[in-house]
């Protein structure tokens, strides 16, 4: 009896002491964040003169000047976050002033350091870190931290530092067959990365193109701004638009419908295509383009059998002018297909409805209704009130 009751005491005592410890350790993480937040603070202000000389001298000729006096290792993290701010804000020759100013603080090795040495999100913090420092020394030791990398968001934060370091195509290049190889499937988000990259991306992008793996295809095709696509952009694309992968040909048809003049007999082609996709982003392009000569093929591809070349052949038939709403009105009128019908006629009643309630297309509600009613009293159909 007596050896339970000096187990109890002994286990009470040992807890109490645990308990202790604990208290003991939670106040002092405390009190050192308590501590390190308000240093922080009073370093943000003593270092407020000096992210102002910078921003001020960003356009002079001469070098960016170290701070003045001694910096504690609390000064190199405050001007760390200070500066990083800067460079997210600027580009250029801006940036690169920056970089250079990185360089003479020491920061871009000591996030090497970390890099090399901690795992999981503070590598990741080290890897975007040196990424907004653009420090071009850093690339081997962040691909040598994606290979060991096991989180996919770790991944993407270490290829975008990738991006952002390198001075190489070759090392975008190989970023790029990396993640594919890993399962990226998403050709937006690398195109993404790919765009933080200082490089001229255009080399790359023709050359993964022509390539017969449709992954890098979809990439270059994300890339593509629509400011690019020239005549030899044209073509490349024309070509993808008979791909074999589905999503390729459907890509390479919204680039090519970015151009501002596209041959009529392509045109045709784009409205004749096997993929419903392809035949209702180019009936939706037509009614961008406003131009009542296109009616006749828009009244062809509202007979399709596909919905959506029907409904988005529709709308277009509202915005390319009065010849379009007169043709979708007589389509509504005269058709013997009941979806067709129904379809054409809840898209006038929301073009009227739209246009009575805005001032300034009050003459042209004036005009699509009276259209509207002569096309339906020829018919003896119901007229809106």
């Amino acid at each position: 009896m007596f050896q339970h009751i000096e187990a109890a005491y002994l286990f009470l005592l040992v807890s109490s002491v645990l308990i202790v410890i604990g208290v003991l350790i939670l106040l002092f993480l405390k009190y050192r964040q308590t501590y390190l937040t308000r240093e922080k603070e009073r370093l943000h202000r003593k270092h407020k003169e000096y992210v102002a000389y910078v921003l001020a001298h960003l356009d002079a000729d001469q070098p960016l000047e170290m701070p003045v006096g001694p910096l504690e290792k609390l000064d190199l993290i405050v001007l760390e976050e200070l500066l990083i701010e800067i460079a997210e804000r600027v580009k250029g020759k801006h940036r690169m002033k920056v970089g250079e100013l990185f360089e003479k603080l020491g920061l871009p090795e000591l996030e090497i350091s970390r890099l090399q040495q901690l795992p999981g999100p503070m590598r990741s913090d080290a890897a975007y870190k040196l990424g907004a420092m653009g420090y071009e020394k850093a690339t081997p030791a962040l691909f040598a931290a994606w290979e060991s990398e096991k989180d996919e968001a770790g991944r993407y934060i270490i290829a975008r530092a990738i991006a952002r370091c390198t001075k190489t195509v070759a090392d975008l290049r190989k970023m790029v067959e990396n993640m594919i190889a890993c399962g990226a499937d998403s050709p937006r988000l690398l195109a993404e990365l790919l765009q933080d990259s200082p490089l001229d991306l255009q080399p790359l992008l023709r050359e993964w193109m022509t390539s017969e793996d449709h992954r890098f295809v979809l990439v270059s095709l994300a890339c593509l701004p629509a400011t690019a696509v020239d005549e030899g952009w044209t073509e490349c694309l024309w070509r993808q638009v008979q791909s074999v992968e589905k999503e390729v040909r459907i890509q390479s048809a919204k680039r090519l419908l970015t151009v501002d003049e596209l041959a009529a007999d392509r045109i045709q082609a784009l409205l004749t295509h096997p993929d419903w996709e392809i035949r209702a982003l180019i009936v939706k392009a037509i009614g961008g383009w406003q131009k009542e000569s296109y009616v006749p093929e828009l009244l062809a591809a509202i007979e399709d059998e596909n919905w959506w070349v029907k409904y988005h052949a529709a709308r277009s038939l509202v915005r390319v002018g009065e010849e379009g709403f007169r043709a979708l009105c007589e389509i509504a009128a005269r058709t013997t297909r009941k979806e067709t019908a129904d379809l054409a006629l809840q898209l006038i009643q929301e073009a009227l409805r739209e246009e009575r309630s805005s001032l300034a297309s009050a003459k042209n509600h004036s005009t699509r209704r009276t259209i509207y009613n002569d096309t339906f009293q020829r018919q003896q159909q119901r007229v809106i009130s």
